[in-house]
């Protein structure tokens, strides 16, 4: 039985010994996630991510895992410690140097903390020989990256150091590397729509990454350092890096533009054949030519779509989950000791959590501080954003057992008996799917 009482939340004020610039506070998701408990600082740009966010993520990455599956991209781990001669020979190393964790080992030989793995990757490819059989080809991971952020802000949203998925794709030439393209475009569609967050997809910056073709992925926020210009009759978008002024749509020649402050949490880019070549990575083709691969690359931020979603979604004192990624999706809260509801809730605690576990998995926890009232830990468990939060309060004591559910999307409570409960929660499990 998860148990409420047992998980590790710091929620007293962050050690005095980290400062804060005036303008590093500014983030709703921040001031939650640090006062709630989900994640702690542990330096200026740095955070611990506790029990709950963990399991937030960890949800996030098997809803990834499964969508890179359906595409075919097979995963990986590459290591975060890279020789910075691999930077040097696509000339990145020299162009991205204030962005970059760059350090030496005791022979004096340099490696940067890799804040993305083009290189890496093509060079893995290239050591081994391939042939036009094994493509396209796509390898991806879910690991730590690092990037010296001149100011980092907003919590996990904008810090130096971040959970990131990256893809990389390799085909025989640009019209299968646009087929690839696509694929993978189309997968983080669905990612997104399963998250439930609203998000805009936009033309984008190739930026320091090159290539031919970007797209970005968007949660729209006022505290996002990016804006986006979006056609409001054909749905068109583009970054205000790319275009300044956007007066007409390029798509349908509307004039009606929205401007729309957001937060990048996806960008996708078609490279061509820049890395491959640098890298002098190669394939056989069927005549038995040896022919640079077309990559692409692709990449989401994985702790910042957490961040940014309680962002996106939450009031100033309380956090709202997209369900998908809510650490727990029910909140159990048991009678307070001592009252003369106790019996009967702990009489029926067993078999209602059994009930629920059928239904949602390991995804229930109990608020088990029975020394506290209902009424604070019911104010607690919706600061917290549990999607649903059964308390078994004066009620239970009625024949039949009544059962009070709250609904954080309705914000309304309604009581049940227990199989009308247990028939209700099972049509909302059912309706997400």
């Amino acid at each position: 039985m998860n148990s409420l009482k047992s998980i590790f939340r710091p929620i007293k004020p962050t050690n005095i010994n980290i400062s804060f610039k005036p303008d590093e506070l500014i983030s709703n998701s921040q001031k939650l996630m640090l006062e709630l408990g989900l994640i702690r600082q542990s330096a200026n740009g740095l955070y611990h991510i506790l029990p709950f966010a963990q399991r937030s993520i960890d949800k996030l990455i098997s809803i990834i895992n499964k969508n890179m599956m359906e595409i075919g991209a097979q995963k990986i781990t590459m290591p975060i410690l890279i020789q910075s001669k691999l930077w040097k020979t696509t000339n990145r190393l020299s162009k991205n140097l204030e962005d970059l964790y760059i350090l030496k080992d005791r022979k004096s030989k340099e490696f940067l903390l890799s804040p993305t793995h083009e290189e890496v990757v093509t060079n893995l490819f290239s050591s081994d020989p391939t042939t036009y059989r094994q493509l396209p080809l796509m390898l991806y991971q879910i690991g730590t990256k690092f990037r010296d952020e001149i100011r980092p802000k907003l919590g996990i949203i904008r810090s130096k150091e971040f959970l990131m998925k990256d893809l990389y794709s390799f085909d025989r030439d640009q019209e299968s590397a646009i087929i690839s393209y696509n694929k993978v475009c189309q997968a983080y569609e669905k990612i997104f729509d399963h998250i439930g967050v609203k998000y805009i997809k936009v033309d984008g910056s190739s930026g320091m990454m090159g290539g031919s073709q970007s797209h970005e992925f968007h949660y729209p926020a006022e505290v996002g350092d990016d804006t986006l210009f979006q056609c409001k009759n054909c749905g068109f978008g583009i970054n205000k890096e790319i275009s300044p002024e956007l007066v007409k749509c390029p798509k349908c020649s509307s004039v009606d533009i929205k401007c729309t402050k957001a937060i990048e949490v996806g960008h996708t880019f078609l490279l061509g054949t820049f890395y491959s070549e640098a890298m002098c990575a190669k394939y056989s083709d069927l005549d038995g030519t040896l022919k640079p691969p077309y990559m692409g690359s692709y990449g989401l931020g994985v702790s910042r779509i957490i961040g940014a979603s309680v962002e996106c979604l939450s009031t100033q004192n309380i956090i709202q989950w997209p369900r998908s990624l809510s650490p727990f999706t029910v909140c159990i809260i048991p009678a307070k000791e001592g009252s003369i509801e106790e019996n009967v809730s702990q009489n029926n605690l067993s078999g209602l959590y059994n009930n629920l576990i059928e239904i949602f998995g390991d995804d229930i926890i109990v608020d088990d501080r029975t020394h506290m009232t209902i009424g604070k830990r019911f104010i607690e468990a919706k600061k917290l954003g549990f999607p649903f939060v059964v308390v078994m309060g004066k009620k239970i004591n009625e024949n039949p057992s009544l059962y009070e559910l709250y609904d954080s999307s309705s914000k309304k409570s309604d009581y049940y008996e227990l199989n009308n409960l247990i028939n209700f929660l099972k049509k909302q499990c059912l309706e997400q799917i």
